[in-house]
């Protein structure tokens, strides 16, 4: 009966977001092209210009559980800090541009540190890049962007949701990105990866 009630109340959760992305497809796609522009923007800026990386001083070596755990708090963090500026944007659709830049920023910086990546790795880099850290944080933007897309409707139709509606909505995202976090950790400590400017 319990099982019952958990598929039943997750299936409800689930056709809700599925309904409230449906209805705001237009702010998705708008933020996803400016994300994909800044990506792109992120590659072509250090194609431009290969040898402006930072030094080894932000090479991060997952080579221990420390290092694991100490990347995996510092993008929960950043996470964290993230969540609570788009949040806070959302507020009044006048702020609408800055939260798209805060994401796009993101999506700036994977672009500019996977050519870091792959560029002082090589094959390796390569491997790592494709198969580790574009999924993860690509899925990581998906979650921002979709977050951020469901904040940002109309003030009238947000708040409609009820503020309990929002906080599971706010919650959900947060959680699932950081899911997301915790994999890339692992796949990077198990790889024995060495990332710059892990975000």
């Amino acid at each position: 009966m319990t099982n019952f009630k958990s598929r039943s109340l997750f299936s409800r959760i689930k056709m809700n977001l599925t309904s409230k992305c449906a209805e705001c497809k237009g702010r998705i796609w708008l933020i996803s092209v400016i994300v994909l522009i800044c990506f792109v923007t992120g590659i072509i800026l250090f194609s431009s210009s290969p040898y402006s990386y930072p030094g080894d001083e932000y090479l991060l070596s997952f080579k221990g559980a420390g290092d694991g755990f100490g990347a995996f708090f510092s993008r929960t963090f950043s996470i964290t800090v993230v969540t609570g500026i788009i949040f806070t944007l959302s507020l009044t659709k006048w702020l609408f541009p800055l939260g798209v830049a805060v994401i796009g920023f993101r999506a700036y910086l994977l672009g500019f540190n996977v050519s870091i990546l792959c560029s002082r790795f090589g094959l390796s880099g390569v491997i790592d890049a494709v198969i580790i850290v574009i999924p993860c944080q690509i899925c990581m933007l998906i979650g921002f962007i979709l977050l951020y897309a469901l904040l940002t409707k109309s003030r009238s139709l947000c708040f409609g949701y009820g503020r309990g509606n929002l906080f599971i909505i706010l919650l959900s995202f947060y959680l699932i990105i950081l899911l997301f976090n915790l994999i890339e950790t692992i796949l990077l400590f198990i790889f024995s990866s060495s990332v710059i400017l892990v975000i």
